[in-house]
């Protein structure tokens, strides 16, 4: 059972380590961006580790990068991520607004029509 506790805890540890880049990047944003509010602060930080995570990992799977190099794109991901959380919320919240509508017409359009009826 110790042999498992010790397994787990350097996984969650090196987990975590994966994620300093990220969260560094984020914060280093967040000193140029005055007037939020501290949800705002934590909602854009969380957006900006998650997404530099995936991309640190994504590219460390299809390119063969050192450590260091990877550390640096999670770094600079985690910055723009930060910066971008605003406009890909909006976004995020148009698409899903015009969605119905678009379900909609296109659910119509496979309607026949009253002339092909005839």
């Amino acid at each position: 059972m110790e042999k498992l506790t010790h397994e787990v805890l350097q996984a969650v540890m090196a987990f975590l380590a994966s994620l300093v880049p990220s969260a560094i990047g984020a914060i280093v944003s967040m000193i140029y961006e005055p007037g939020l509010t501290w949800a705002q602060r934590a909602a854009r930080l969380w957006v900006g580790v998650t997404v530099s995570y995936f991309v640190q990992r994504a590219g460390g799977a299809v390119l063969d990068l050192h450590p260091y190099v990877l550390q640096s794109v999670a770094f600079v991901t985690g910055m723009i991520a930060y910066r971008a959380a605003p406009a890909f919320m909006s976004g995020a919240t148009t698409a899903l607004g015009e969605l119905p509508g678009l379900v909609r017409d296109r659910v119509v359009d496979l309607l026949p029509s009253r002339k092909e009826k005839k």
